[in-house]
């Protein structure tokens, strides 16, 4: 009776011990799979945002009054990003084929939701070309070109792609929580990055004094001239895809605003933050 006694408490703690290993082990995957799909969104944002505002140059501008110095032209000539803190008014926004603005945006009274637009001329380098060389958008659709006169005397021309993004956070048909984008092509968006809960967004925008030089980060809803940001601060709140959190787990995380929440339905979640420079903003 000893030994058996002995024996089933072996067999019980070898049993527990399995447990824990195997719930241990479960965590590890998850947290591993959260900082995973984190960083490809937040490398994905960053580089985008990297090129917002990027176009060839195809002349220079010659000075003006002597007010304003000779400058580059280039090919395309429009705010290089944009945002609403609130999300949109109405979800076909995301598609449409003309820029946003501030018509777009939901009314600020509602919940916290970034959205975000990232414009500049796309290449066969800065994109991945479609089967027959065209530059694409974030979600592999051909863009179309613009053509402009260079020389009227002459016939000569010059085409270009510009593209723009929209970024966002939606639950489609898997039923999670997803990054997404879709561009001014028109086409449904598509999925990017599973488990991303958030998009939160602070833009580093300089005072017109000092236009090459960051005063404040705020929110959408408090940038004044869009022209003038320089760079933009990211925070993803990533969700666990399994429930892994134990009983004895801390179910405590801060979000993206660094506000104490729980973990209610015990997925394990957790912040993470990039910033990125417009690098065609200041270089000027």
């Amino acid at each position: 009776m000893v030994a058996l006694s002995i024996g089933m408490v072996v067999v019980g703690a070898a049993l527990a011990t399995h447990v824990m290993t195997g719930r241990t082990a479960r965590l590890q995957i998850t947290l591993a799979e959260m900082n995973e799909s984190a960083q490809i969104g937040l490398t994905l944002l960053a580089r985008e945002l990297q090129q917002a505002g990027y176009a060839r140059p195809m002349g220079v501008l010659p000075a003006s009054s002597g007010a304003t110095p000779a400058r580059l032209a280039r090919t395309l000539v429009e705010r290089p990003i944009f945002g609403c803190a609130h999300g949109l008014r109405d979800s076909s926004h995301r598609s449409q084929t003309t820029p946003w603005d501030a018509a777009v945006c939901a009314a600020a009274a509602g919940p916290r939701d970034d959205v975000l637009e990232i414009s500049y001329e796309a290449d066969v380098f800065n994109s991945s070309p479609t089967s027959s060389g065209v530059p694409s958008d974030c979600i592999g659709s051909g863009l179309s070109a613009i053509t402009l006169a260079l020389d009227p005397n002459t016939g000569l021309t010059l085409s270009y792609y510009p593209t723009r993004n929209r970024y966002y956070v939606s639950t489609g048909s898997s039923g999670r929580s997803e990054l997404y984008c879709a561009s001014a092509q028109g086409a449904p968006g598509q999925p990017l990055v599973d488990h991303v809960e958030a998009l939160r967004v602070w833009y580093g925008e300089a005072d017109a004094a000092e236009p090459r030089r960051v005063a404040r980060y705020v929110g959408a809803e408090s940038v004044h001239d869009w022209n003038l940001v320089l760079s933009v601060r990211l925070c993803l709140l990533m969700r666990g895809g399994d429930a892994v959190l134990g009983e004895d787990d801390a179910l405590d995380y801060l979000d993206c605003d660094g506000a104490p929440a729980q973990a209610e339905d015990r997925h394990p979640r957790r912040a993470y933050f990039t910033t990125a420079a417009l690098r065609a903003r200041m270089a000027g």
